[in-house]
């Protein structure tokens, strides 16, 4: 008996969601994806951590995924254990005295000028300071549209920036995703993981060197099992208008892709290249001319510039292509070269690293 099938024996111990050889494409938002070596599912945090225990106590690599709204996931698939992470336990814990930021930590880069197509966030934003504190813990594997509409029908704000944002609380922490000029770390107070070493471990907010697009579980293997954040006793109604003027206003996004694929330009590059906007999605159809062009069932979204939309057959390999397309095109334009704010998984790092390792300056 290998490894992988005495993997499998003690995951059906945990419970019965552990298949061989399972295609990835329906757990992504782009739908691609190869088989997964072996797939298991955790609906809660005890499940998440057990996995991760028995992975490594057979010495076999894992990857968690979470809803697959911002990976590309090879058509050979990944070997190794994949974790798709269900867990969905929420606790409200209370009042809290903690203060929350007042001022943004970290520069938004946001500066569309076309509103109408790329939408604005300005005239939504509002100053909840002077609501008080509360604090709840959140399974890293919960929905984050759905913790969204449940904190806000009990009366809790400070998430209502990022409605329209399809993917888990985990994977908000781990990208410190953005909605607007806000960023998920305003509203995390800590993290608790499953480290490397397989410890349990709490990690406060001060360790998470939280950035645009960053936090250190870029550059570690800590699991990440739940978050404890501090949202507001805020205007619930208020909020909830916010949410899905927000939401609204994301649809001009097109739903069978990953999401924005590439960090915005810092604006000095912007202004040293005289740059109306610093946006990609801006860059990608004014200054390159590349909206709409396609490759195989892959093509740069008519909707917005800076998504990518696939078709039914679309494999990995016709998104790289258009990835391709933009890096050589930017590179030759304008000298410089997107970031992207997509995870790749199962890829050889030659595949992709000039992607991953792409500068705007």
């Amino acid at each position: 008996m290998n490894n992988i099938t005495k993997l499998k024996t003690e995951l059906d111990k945990i419970n019965s969601t552990a298949t061989l050889e399972q295609p990835l494409a329906k757990y992504t938002t782009w739908r691609i994806g190869g088989p997964a070596e072996i797939f298991f599912q955790a609906n809660t945090i005890d499940e998440l951590s057990r996995a991760v225990e028995k992975a490594n106590e057979f010495q076999i690599p894992y990857t968690i995924l979470g809803w697959g709204s911002n990976v590309l996931i090879s058509d050979k698939g990944i070997r190794g254990l994949v974790i798709k992470n269900a867990s969905k336990e929420i606790e409200i814990k209370g009042k809290s005295e903690t203060n929350l930021p007042t001022a943004n930590e970290i520069e938004a880069r946001l500066n569309a000028i076309d509103t109408e197509q790329y939408y604005n966030f300005d005239d939504l934003d509002f100053d909840e300071s002077h609501f008080p504190t509360i604090e709840l813990t959140v399974a890293s594997g919960v929905y984050l549209p759905y913790l969204i509409n449940v904190t806000i029908d009990q009366g809790i704000t400070g998430l209502q920036w990022f409605a329209g944002i399809p993917g888990t609380v985990g994977g908000a922490v781990y990208n410190n995703i953005h909605g607007g000029t806000r960023f998920f770390s305003e509203v995390v107070q800590s993290v608790y993981v499953l480290t490397e070493k397989g410890e349990f471990k709490t990690l406060q907010k001060s360790e998470l060197d939280f950035d645009y697009d960053y936090s250190i579980f870029h550059k570690n293997k800590d699991v990440i099992l739940s978050v404890n954040l501090i949202l507001r006793e805020g205007d619930k109604e208020r909020a909830r208008n916010t949410s899905i003027a927000w939401a609204t206003r994301k649809k001009l996004q097109p739903a069978n892709s990953a999401g924005c694929c590439f960090q915005n330009i810092e604006k000095p590059v912007q202004s040293d290249l005289k740059l109306e906007s610093n946006s990609w999605g801006y860059i990608i159809d004014k200054v390159l001319g590349l909206k709409g062009k396609q490759i195989g069932n892959a093509k740069i979204s008519d909707k917005h510039a800076a998504f990518i939309e696939t078709q039914p057959g679309a494999s990995s390999n016709d998104v790289l292509g258009l990835f391709e397309l933009i890096y050589e095109e930017s590179k030759n334009k304008l000298g410089i070269t997107p970031k992207t704010e997509i995870f790749f998984l199962g890829f050889e790092q030659s595949e992709v690293q000039k992607f991953i390792n792409s500068s705007s300056q």
